[in-house]
């Protein structure tokens, strides 16, 4: 007997590793400006213009200035960067010619530049909490002024030595990574991965997603297996592209770019790929019904757009079951639907690629997964899109497959609404006096619900197919031209994960992931109002009976005392200046500010980043002969402060990923250090040949893995020692020492910014997790409750200020979930003595995530629903059901917001459900024959819906069964109890008493 070992995977080796390295363009160009900055370090006519800092040229290489993915990124990173490096310059300059003007070493000198430190520092941080964007800026500023202002302290001959030497190590760094990016780019034609090929990637997953979706929703003996793995990880995938082509698109709007199109002609694209995706989430079903195997018979029908060559052969299997006849009046026109939509998404893939240069064959021809073989496309095709793309007449012909898709699409889409109308002329609704004539069986009601989602996606698709067309016809008009960047204020805030807009002319603001409102706010909106009404009214009350008082003493004649009166008048102006109308708005303005300023998250980091500079730079201001600061200059103690700000991040556990690793980091490039000062000595070629080979390992950490905490504190250590001897010689000290010396140094800063966020003001991702879970859940319920609020009216679709409305919070939910998923991503490296349940939390938020796909699904459906059948006779059912969906995610927000356990017992959405169904039912059988004729398209959108609800009441139970896990519940009947003779169960083990047990039972 044998056995296969698994072994683990292990690193690579170092030819390997060259190999990838040298393999890509990127990698090229980082070792090229590695190159560079070595010789520019050891050449003597350029590091005399550094001085004693020249080295810093590979430090700020590495840490701000590092080669990027795409010229526009380096362009970006270069811009800003610089800027920030001659903010800090100017600054600290300004300092210390303020510091020059007092006697050398004098107290008022250091403390005028330990002041303006600590202002940078604290300034720095705020800016970086608040515009994610300028976190470099805000670091390389705080880096040159922590050199700047830490050395030759009030010394008026050297104010302007430090300050050019930074100059010029900026400007270095900066250029030198430019030109090797741009040197690659000419020599090696490199085109980067940009915002059209992710869109027409995007494309490629609706396309697949849309293919298996038509096979689970319309199952046939002739159709090939699905995967339902495979389907899940398509729909995950394209959910995450979702999101991230809107990061990509706020990059690509600020490239410098050479094309004939901008941009924005695609934008649209983008909410049109997350409409689609809704569509697949809420229209399609999770699960395949199960597919019987028959044998070919020339009765069998096959399914549209399946030809006789691609059956399998036959195989001895049962006969195929009889067939509801709903279904299959649905079928074909849904089936020929689908294949007009996916016909139309591979137009407008073809078109992206052609129009904006991708000389490559359509995305929708990569693999996918293991029955990648099944989707490819034959070669030839590729061939002739890569000839079509190589030529500027490609237009014409792109411009008639369009106008024929959406035809085609059109056709589809009318024939499909004929077949739905006619549906109800059949068989099935002939005997209407019979029960099971209307309740739909599972497969009747997922097929309503597809047939649906088709028409919604035919729609969206059309939109689409209209850009192409937009676009296309531009194409021929447009010269090619250079496209500069637009920079905004509201760009510098864009966090690094954004969100998803609906409407795409809408300025929509967003906030960072980790600008959270604060978990402990003293007054809400209406307690807030209400105190506003009593003050209102506990002023007119006393100014009523003053008046009242006054009027009664003039008609008794009798006169009030002076100083009963001048009181009465003073006390009146006090109450005038206190509950005057300006008063109050200076008032409220005055209590939102202090409100602010408490709970800002920004405030805190800036606090947290000022406090731990002033602490650790205290002994650099020190008398210049105290032992304080000649141990902060031997050991150059500026490393410390500045690993400190390098790993202070906003959030506790991205501070302890990055610590950690940046410490083993920092003591392996210490010891590599060490060994090439063995090696090499002072001799220059040496020292440039193995720092560059060292850059070999690490580009490939950088690049190809997720450790780049890991390398960057790894690569900045190796130059701070070798070339730190190399520049200043004996000086610096025995090497063994000066390695032992930079690894703490840079570990102690390490280990102080971890302290810091651990014990001051941490911000810990579960805690804030939690909290947003909970302000998710009653967004959820808010916009449940305006759609149902929708329903009730006369217009058959939501007002202009409703949907409005819908769509915010639709646009806030998207946003939570977003931060909800960095918050599980961060929680991994937090340190906590109890363990955290994060598969529970990943479940919750797929949960969450659905609940939003269905509630989206549910506001379109209900558009289109016969509101007399369905709303107006049944109001009763449908409040009830209302309530219950309501009560649920109330009961899940206070246990996410409280921590506490989950009553027992809840009123059950499902016995709501089956009630309002059974009334739905018995209002369509009551319904004259013609009048269901002529109801068509509206009573499938109503069975469409009841399949929505139901699985919505089905994610609302796994919710519920998710948050009984994770607070537990707080139950009166347990185990122990006889639960058999005390309730009944009916054949699907749902409660008939209306009530759901949030306890999970086990059967004895």
């Amino acid at each position: 007997m044998s056995s296969t070992v698994c072994s683990k995977p292990s690193l690579p080796s170092f030819f390997t590793t060259a190999v990838s390295v040298f393999s890509s363009k990127r990698s090229l160009a980082r070792l090229l400006s590695t190159f560079l900055c070595c010789i520019v370090i050891v050449v003597r006519p350029f590091s005399r213009l550094g001085g004693r800092y020249a080295f810093l040229v590979l430090a700020l290489k590495e840490l701000v200035f590092s080669v990027q993915a795409s010229l526009a990124q380096q362009l970006e990173l270069t811009v800003l960067n610089i800027l920030g490096a001659f903010l800090g310059i100017a600054v600290s300059t300004l300092a210390k010619f303020i510091a020059s003007r007092y006697p050398n070493d004098s107290a008022t000198a250091r403390g005028t530049c330990a002041v303006f430190l600590v202002i940078i520092s604290f300034f720095a941080g705020l800016i970086k909490s608040r515009l994610p964007r300028l976190q470099l800026s805000t670091r390389i500023s705080c880096f040159v002024s922590i050199w700047i202002l830490t050395n030759d302290i009030g010394d008026s001959a050297h104010v302007l030595t430090a300050s050019g030497n930074f100059l010029w190590i900026t400007l270095s760094a900066a250029l030198i990574c430019i030109f090797s990016l741009l040197l690659v780019m000419s020599l090696l034609h490199w085109t980067s991965t940009n915002f059209e090929q992710e869109m027409a990637s995007a494309f490629t997953t609706i396309h697949r997603s849309l293919e298996l979706g038509l096979t689970l929703s319309f199952p046939h003996p002739l159709d090939p297996p699905v995967d339902k793995h495979e389907y899940d990880k398509l729909r995950t995938d394209l959910l995450q592209r979702s999101v991230r082509l809107n990061d990509s698109y706020s990059q690509a709007a600020f490239e410098l770019r050479v094309g004939r199109l901008s941009l924005r002609s695609i934008r649209p694209l983008v909410t049109t790929v997350e409409h689609l995706r809704r569509e697949l989430a809420w229209g399609m079903p999770l699960h395949r019904i199960p597919r019987p195997q028959v044998q070919l018979h020339e009765n069998i029908r096959r399914p549209p757009g399946l030809s006789l060559s691609a059956m399998t052969s036959p195989l001895p299997s049962p006969p195929l079951p009889a067939r509801n006849l709903y279904t299959d009046a649905l079928e074909t026109p849904a089936r020929a639907l689908g294949e007009a939509l996916l016909h139309a998404t591979e137009c407008v893939e073809d078109t992206i690629i052609l129009a904006f240069h991708q000389n490559n064959p359509p995305a929708r021809l990569f693999s996918w997964g293991p029955h990648a073989s099944q989707t490819q496309t034959p070669a030839s095709s590729s061939s002739i899109n890569a000839e079509k793309a190589s030529t500027h007449g490609w237009t014409t012909s792109q411009l008639a497959a369009l106008h024929e898709a959406e035809s085609r699409l059109v056709s589809c889409r009318d024939s499909a609404r004929e077949a739905i109308g006619e549906v109800f002329e059949d068989d099935l609704f002939n005997q209407r006096h019979t029960d099971a004539s209307v309740k739909l069986p599972q497969d009747a009601r997922n097929c309503s619900l597809a047939v649906i989602a088709l028409l919604q996606m035919a729609y969206e698709i059309r939109l689409a197919l209209q850009i192409a067309q937009r676009f296309a016809n531009r194409y021929d008009s447009s010269r090619t031209r250079l496209w500069f960047p637009r920079v905004s204020l509201a760009w510098l805030g864009v966090p690094p994960g954004s969100f998803i807009s609906d409407d795409p002319n809408a300025l929509l603001g967003s906030t960072s992931r980790d600008n959270m409102p604060d978990l402990n706010t003293d007054y809400g909106e209406t307690e807030f109002k209400q105190g506003l009404r009593e003050h209102v009214y506990r002023v007119d009350v006393r100014k009523s009976a003053t008046n009242a008082a006054i009027l009664r003493m003039s008609k008794r004649g009798t006169s009030v005392k002076d100083g009963e009166e001048q009181s009465s008048r003073l006390q009146g102006l006090g109450e005038l200046f206190w509950t005057s109308r300006r008063a109050l708005k200076l008032r409220l303005r005055v209590w939102r500010f202090l409100q602010a300023v408490r709970h800002s998250s920004h405030l805190r980091h800036a606090a947290k980043a000022a406090v731990g500079v002033a602490v650790l730079t205290f002994p650099a201001f020190l008398p210049r002969e105290s032992q304080g600061c000649r141990w902060f200059t031997s050991v150059h103690g500026q490393w410390m402060t500045i690993s400190y700000l390098w790993v202070l991040e906003t959030n506790t556990g991205a501070t302890w990923r990055t610590g950690y690793l940046r410490i083993l980091g920092t003591c392996c490039g210490s010891f590599y250090a060490y060994i090439t000062y063995l090696i090499c000595k002072t001799n220059a070629y040496g020292l440039v040949a193995l720092v560059t080979a060292f850059d070999i390992p690490i580009t490939w950490l950088i690049t190809q893995t997720s450790l780049t905490p890991f390398a960057v504190p790894a690569s900045v250590a190796l130059p701070t020692i070798v070339l730190a001897r190399y520049i200043s010689g004996p000086a610096t000290g025995p090497v063994v020492i000066l390695s032992l010396l930079r690894a703490a140094m840079i570990s102690l800063g390490m280990i102080a910014a971890l302290l810091m966020n651990s014990l001051v003001f941490p911000r810990h991702s579960r805690v804030y997790f939690l909290f947003d879970t909970s302000r998710t859940l009653g967004l959820l319920t808010d916009l449940y409750l305006s759609l149902s609020h929708e329903i009730f009216t006369d217009k058959a679709t939501l007002s202009r200020d409703s949907r409005r409305k819908a769509l915010k919070l639709e646009l806030e939910v998207r946003n939570s979930l977003h931060r909800l998923s960095a918050f599980i991503t961060t929680m991994h490296s937090e340190f906590s003595l109890l363990p955290k349940p994060l598969r529970h939390y990943r479940r919750l938020v797929s949960l969450l995530q659905n609940m939003l796909d269905l509630l989206t699904g549910l506001r379109k459906i209900r558009e289109n629903i016969p509101r007399k059948i369905t709303v107006y006779d049944v109001i009763k059912e449908r409040r009830e059901f209302m309530s219950c969906v309501c009560i649920a995610l109330f009961a899940c927000q206070h246990a996410f917001k409280a921590h506490e356990p989950l009553p027992q017992f809840l009123p059950s959405a499902r016995h709501a459900l089956e009630t309002l169904e059974t009334e739905v039912r018995e209002r369509i059988l009551a319904v004259p024959e013609n009048d269901i004729h002529a109801l068509g398209l509206s009573l499938v959108n109503a069975f469409a819906e009841q399949e929505v609800m139901r699985n919505m009441v089905d994610t609302l139970e796994a919710l519920l069964e998710s948050t009984g896990s994770l607070f537990g519940t707080s139950a009166w009947l347990t185990h122990d109890t006889h639960w058999s003779k005390l309730t009944i169960h009916n054949d699907e083990g749902h409660n008939d008493h209306g009530w759901y047990s949030t306890l999970r039972w086990e059967e004895a």
